[in-house]
């Protein structure tokens, strides 16, 4: 619970006045890649003029998103501005990868500032070219980190949220997006912290992915998951944590495809 003070600040300040996170790291089978190497680099948030701050300090691109219906919840803020540089890892289905923090708040290799799961997508460009793609297609969820006990999330504090690539996953180019946010109890004010990588899927292939979803698009407003009751928050005080019941949550989305 050591970071709830920052949470509660991220929620009641104006989202360019404190920052939060961004997952600028690709983890294939543990090992770290180089920054925005394979993931979609993103902007500054607009509170935050071009060359306000050093290339090094990335603090303007850690503000979160607030709107789940513009186009920068597929895979950040200008992210596709970045698309044709961005390299692309292969990944062998049935292995781990993973999204490590590459900046938060407080500086370089961070960890996931707010309370609320983390979830992974994959969308496939229908021509094959991740450079050229918008995300715009159909995508399914292949990983969720949630809450593991009632008053504890998975990743709140945690550097890096790490998964295994179904085996069965189709081969081919994918774009994979983690989105990590922090529901509230207000109406329209979900945090939303989202990037995408360019990944190859090598393997047998063989299954077939159900449970598609659109971004924007799928996820609504007031929707459970995104707007939730006060006893599924880990927020410093609102609800005793004996009676917080975060193992009720249902996270927004189809269900994970395990393959």
């Amino acid at each position: 619970m050591r970071f709830y003070q920052a949470a509660i600040l991220g929620a009641a300040l104006a989202p360019g006045a404190l920052g939060h996170q961004i997952h600028g790291i690709l983890l294939v089978n543990g090992t770290e890649t180089p920054e925005w190497k394979y993931v979609r680099d993103v902007g500054y948030h607009y509170a935050y003029a071009p060359g306000s701050y050093p290339p090094e300090i990335e603090f303007p691109k850690t503000p979160p998103q607030m709107d789940i219906n513009h186009p920068d919840i597929t895979c950040g803020r200008s992210a596709f501005d970045a698309a044709a540089k961005t390299e692309t890892a292969d990944v062998l289905a049935g292995s781990e990868v993973g999204f490590r923090v590459s900046y938060d708040g407080d500086g370089k290799y961070g960890v996931f500032w707010h309370p609320g799961p983390a979830q992974i997508y994959l969308s496939q460009p229908p021509n094959g070219e991740l450079e050229t793609y918008q995300g715009d297609g159909d995508w399914f969820k292949i990983a969720y980190g949630g809450p593991v006990a009632n008053d504890e999330w998975m990743l709140w504090g945690a550097p890096e949220f790490n998964f295994t690539i179904p085996e069965t996953t189709p081969p081919g180019k994918y774009l994979m997006r983690i989105e990590q946010f922090m529901p509230t109890k207000n109406s329209n004010y979900s945090q939303w912290y989202v990037n995408c990588a360019h990944v190859n899927i090598i393997g047998p292939g063989g299954g077939t992915p159900t449970g598609f979803a659109k971004f924007p698009g799928t996820y609504i407003v007031d929707e459970p998951g995104l707007k939730i009751p006060e006893n599924q928050m880990v927020n410093g005080g609102y609800v005793p944590d004996e009676e917080l019941r975060l193992l009720e949550y249902q996270a927004p989305g189809p269900a994970v495809w395990t393959g």
